[in-house]
């Protein structure tokens, strides 16, 4: 697997339509997530830069999407050295759901991670059990449940 930058203004577009696909899926399955209005363009580009975007890549298939974010003052605010990297808005396309594509993408965030001398990886999830799985069985330590008023989210971190 391979983590591209996106390049250029029209991968806005391109990351917006796969986070509707993993949304439509997931609302398809009775186990919403995000709503369709906060993976709009605008959406995105309100609380990401371009250079915080990347794609998934297998094969020279683009399989997913995530955020990868320096600082995170919102749901990290504690945190202000310069060694994390905050993931965001990992999502993979519904087509390669189910067959380790999350594990591979996590690990290749981390590896890239290593390669630029960060220390922590460190997220924010839904609190679900089935995203409680999957960020512990990665090695991810449970932080604390946060309160962010209109919601609540597990955060997670990992030393690379």
């Amino acid at each position: 697997m391979k983590l591209i930058n996106a390049k250029d203004e029209r991968c806005w577009q391109y990351a917006s339509k796969i986070l509707t696909q993993v949304v439509l899926s997931l609302q398809k399955k009775s186990r919403p997530l995000w709503t369709q209005r906060q993976v709009t363009v605008a959406a995105l580009k309100e609380s990401y830069q371009l250079a915080e975007l990347f794609f998934l890549v297998v094969d020279n298939a683009t399989v997913g999407v995530v955020f990868i974010q320096k600082t995170d003052p919102d749901f990290w605010p504690e945190i202000t050295a310069m060694d994390t990297w905050f993931v965001h808005k990992l999502a993979i396309l519904p087509a390669n759901q189910g067959a380790g594509i999350g594990n591979l993408a996590m690990e290749c965030i981390e590896r890239v991670a290593k390669n630029n001398n960060i220390r922590w990886l460190r997220l924010d999830c839904d609190d679900r059990p089935e995203l409680h799985r999957f960020y512990r069985q990665l090695g991810f330590e449970f932080v604390d449940i946060k309160d962010m008023k209109a919601f609540k989210v597990a955060r997670y971190q990992k030393m690379v």
